[in-house]
């Protein structure tokens, strides 16, 4: 019988757990689903980063201290997904936001790093190149982050 896709009646919220990492479905993207990780407590800490309350965490069964962290990932199908509970309103409404923020800044990030690194062709001033500024700011050159081709990018 050709039906609705088993994805159709999941709603943003919902947890999954596949082989190794913790998923919460954001939104859909065509007939793609977005999700964000659901990663273990740990030290490091990115902006990007909610920690899961621990009521929450109870609820859908994910290890106390669990944080999401809100970057994009582009997944085709719930294939090899469990789920394991729904997140509540507030704290979607939380993820959903801080996702979007998330995106503005790498976005941002993008457009000023690129703006900074490309040189115009033509002449360069003697100020640029002069010995008493070469050695005030030394920059790294421009190296794009490495991101996984199932990251989905909405800029």
């Amino acid at each position: 019988m050709a039906g609705a896709s088993p994805a159709s009646g999941v709603r943003a919220g919902a947890v999954f757990c596949s082989a190794a990492t913790w998923w919460v479905l954001v939104a859909r993207k065509g007939a793609a689903l977005v999700f964000c990780p659901i990663l273990p407590q740990s030290e490091q800490c990115h902006r990007a980063d909610i920690p899961v309350p621990w009521a929450e965490a109870l609820q859908v069964g994910c290890p106390d201290g669990t944080r999401i962290r809100c970057r994009p990932v582009l997944r085709p199908s719930m294939h090899g997904l469990t789920r394991r509970g729904q997140f509540g309103a507030n704290l979607t409404d939380r993820i959903v936001t801080t996702l979007s923020a998330e995106l503005r800044h790498r976005q941002q990030e993008d457009a000023a790093s690129s703006r900074f690194a490309a040189r115009p062709s033509g002449k360069i001033s003697s100020f640029h190149t002069s010995v008493s500024c070469s050695g005030a700011l030394h920059l790294p050159p421009y190296r794009p982050e490495p991101r996984s081709p199932r990251v989905l990018h909405f800029f």
